[in-house]
């Protein structure tokens, strides 16, 4: 039995971590309501055209990407890929319906701004967790992960690049569109590369997980 396959229990565990912190940190900007990381915006927007709920919107996107992916370089494709289908827009559903469940009334203009530079530091946490394994990423951020790679350039402003073209798409949709959506594709990509320093000191410890 190779390493890879040996250890893939922890490697799943792992991953899975990473896809529920950017469910989280989604959840809290939905829950903000001063817009959307990019990619939300585009979910939302999809979610509003359809009548479908968020997570739905999210689990047919990614889908499709996968789908267009699967045709360019099925390499890309893994479990961790497959996992984010369910994983981030249910995760981000369940968290916006225990925030209302929480707060009676909506919280102030103060609390909302931190909501949201909260919910995208742990956006960013997240990816830069789940993509340790080496077990594919989210069908967002794969495509982010491919032009970075195959164009040899760095993925900080690759990642800038595919933010700004989700908002675009999001806001001709009717996305969730507002100042924090601006804050969002310039913090994200900045933020994952500020985490995965950090991330690496304790993912290099999991059997599996070194980078």
């Amino acid at each position: 039995m190779d390493i890879k396959n040996k250890h893939l229990l922890p490697r799943m565990l792992v991953a899975a971590i990473g896809l529920i912190f950017c469910g989280i940190g989604v959840g809290l900007s939905l829950y903000a309501d001063l817009g959307v990381d990019p990619a939300s915006v585009m979910e939302t927007g999809v979610a509003r055209v359809t009548g479908l709920s968020f997570g739905t919107a999210t689990a047919l996107i990614n889908l499709a990407i996968l789908l267009v992916v699967l045709f360019i370089d099925r390499s890309y494709i893994n479990i961790s890929s497959l996992l984010a289908i369910f994983f981030i827009g249910y995760v981000a559903d369940a968290v916006t319906w225990v925030l209302n469940l929480v707060f009676l009334q909506s919280p102030s203009l103060a609390g909302r701004i931190v909501l949201l530079l909260i919910g995208n530091v742990i956006i960013a946490l997240g990816v830069a967790v789940y993509i340790v394994p080496k077990l594919g990423v989210g069908a967002i951020d794969l495509v982010s992960q491919i032009i970075s790679d195959k164009g040899h350039l760095t993925y900080r402003w690759v990642r800038i690049a595919g933010d700004l073209s989700y908002l675009l798409i999001g806001w001709a949709l009717g996305g969730a569109v507002g100042v924090g959506t601006v804050v969002s594709a310039f913090m994200v990509g900045p933020v994952v590369q500020f985490w995965r320093p950090i991330v690496y000191k304790v993912t290099d410890r999991i059997p599996g997980c070194a980078h």
